[in-house]
């Protein structure tokens, strides 16, 4: 059942939007970007990443820049992980299961600490440059089930009849029918500027029609030629199973650079200037089968979506050990919003089979430069060791993923975009804590446990316009996500060695299309074997 979304437009931006085809970036484009994995060197990940007022290790570089100005001694390190990843879909009581495993490269970084003597109040300043992943892509999702009815169809047939401003406006029949015989191939041109490319594949693939007016018997009305009468709206095909299929593959790449001082080993700042490198692609196929006529029909929508792209940002930090003779410290970090600049590219393909005819249809590639900036970053953390064997670090971290903004690449706010933004995602709150316990002062065993709410609202959905050219209908509304951590490390006089075990478990709602009557739970497990190398010098 299609929902109604209220569009917010100005007279202008009416005019310009209806003039031309939309790409149309979302809110779940946009939150992709947004999120971070727990990611890093194997001690870090094992402490669960509760590490920003403890400091001590590269990776609160991207955390607490003021942890680098712990350091005493110029320290190297780099991390490699195998990481196992386990959808699974349950939709209407049918169940599927996918996996994807892949190595990766995962963080190499070095330290260089700069002792200024026991004189002065500034004891260290200390530089870091690190690369660490901070968001990996890779996914596999599979799910099959009935749909009762309902039909990505309904989606297509809604987005023919309505208007760019969400009023209804069927699509002519002369313009119909010149679409519909325009079978040798996708034609996009000035004649179709204001139609969806899913309109399109829609009507020639014969999954969407006009509707024929029928009297109180439910017979054809014909004109006084003959002819048969139709209604001027457009009609799905009803469905009664679909199966979804998708492979993500990417990730986003951090390279920090970072400037840290100890003040009279009480309180420590740091600042990190970072870049980040953006390579998301995604594949999807969707598949209905349903009637038409009491004759048997199907169709495959492939689509194809990839994100390249480049971001900036500034993080600041400070570490504050309030009693002289206590190990205990206090941390705070800003971080800065990311300025990406991006380019998105995506296509699509059609296969159908209906009325014993077939159809194939594709698109050219959309291709869209716009920028995406995301909301400030809050991070305070706790930290304390208990004599020379135990340390524990806690912290909470807040990111209001409703305040991201997306603009064109000329600046020009994405009005309506940012709305739904606004009205869809909500504050993202995490919970980080971590111990570590040396059985020897060679030999330490740590565990981790992460917690991050919710960042879409219950009544989120992806909205595609009328004049759209995406073509992928499929969302996802992620929940809660739990994270537990395990390590062990080795550390001798000049080198070290860590390992760490990351299980990830989030469970979400999978929407094929704009649908409220089939919809999948979904539960995503994340494993991570990492190992760390590093040496000090």
């Amino acid at each position: 059942m299609k929902r109604d979304r209220k569009v917010l437009m100005n007279t202008a931006l009416l005019a310009f939007i209806a003039s031309t085809a939309l790409y149309g970036q979302t809110q779940y484009d946009a939150a992709r970007l947004i999120d971070t994995d727990l990611n890093g060197t194997a001690r870090f990940v094992g402490m669960g990443g509760a590490m920003s007022a403890l400091g001590g290790d590269i990776s609160t570089i991207s955390t607490n820049p003021a942890g680098i100005g712990i350091f005493r001694s110029n320290d190297f390190s780099t991390s490699f992980s195998f990481t196992d990843t386990k959808t699974e879909g349950m939709m209407t009581g049918f169940e599927k299961d996918a996996n994807r495993r892949r190595m990766s490269f995962d963080q190499l970084g070095i330290v260089f600490s700069n002792k200024f003597g026991n004189k002065t109040s500034v004891r260290y300043v200390n530089y870091a440059i690190n690369y660490h992943k901070q968001r990996n892509f890779s996914k596999s999702m599979a799910i099959y089930g009935d749909l009762f009815g309902a039909s990505q169809t309904d989606q297509i047939a809604w987005m023919t009849n309505h208007d760019v401003d969400g009023s209804e406006y069927p699509l002519p029949l002369n313009d119909y029918d010149e679409i519909y015989n325009n079978l040798d191939g996708y034609y996009y041109g000035e004649d179709w500027k204001d139609v969806s490319w899913l309109s399109v594949l829609g009507i020639q693939g014969g999954l969407v029609g006009p509707e024929i007016e029928t009297d109180e018997n439910g017979q054809p009305i014909l004109d006084n030629e003959g002819n048969t009468k139709y209604t001027g709206y457009y009609l799905g095909i009803p469905a009664y199973e679909g199966e979804y299929r998708s492979k993500e593959t990417g990730g986003v790449n951090a390279f920090d650079f970072n400037i840290s001082a100890n003040i009279n080993e009480r309180v420590y700042l740091g600042a990190t200037l970072g870049f980040t490198d953006v390579n998301y692609n995604r594949s999807s196929f969707y598949t209905e089968w349903g009637s038409l006529n009491d004759t048997d029909t199907d169709y495959t929508l492939e689509n194809g979506f990839k994100t390249e792209g480049s971001g900036v940002n500034l993080k600041l930090g400070v570490i504050w050990r309030p009693i002289e003779s206590s190990a205990f410290r206090v941390g705070a970090a800003i971080h800065t919003p990311t300025y990406y600049k991006l380019t998105d590219k995506y296509w699509a393909s059609l296969y159908s089979y209906v009325d014993d005819m077939e159809y194939n249809g594709s698109t050219d590639i959309a291709v869209l430069d716009y920028e995406l900036i995301t909301p400030w970053k809050f991070n305070l953390s706790l930290g304390h060791t208990l004599g020379t064997s135990v340390a524990i670090g806690a912290e909470y971290e807040y990111t209001d993923y409703s305040a991201a903004t997306l603009r064109y690449s000329d600046g020009f706010e994405m009005k309506n975009e940012n709305q739904i933004i606004d009205e869809d995602l909500k504050g993202m709150h995490t919970l980080r804590l971590g111990v570590e316990a040396k059985l020897i002062p060679q030999l330490s065993l740590r565990a981790g446990y992460n917690f991050s709410s919710a960042a879409f609202e219950k009544s989120a959905y992806k909205y595609l316009y009328p004049n759209d050219m995406r073509t992928d209908t499929e969302y996802e509304n992620m929940l809660q996500r739990n994270t537990f951590t395990f390590g062990v490390g080795y550390r001798s006089s000049s080198f070290y060695t860590d390992i760490a075990y990351k299980l990830a478990t989030q469970k979400s709602t999978f929407y094929p299309f704009d649908t409220t009557e089939s919809s999948a739970d979904m539960k995503c497990e994340r494993s991570q074997i990492m190992l760390t190398l590093g040496c000090r010098f």
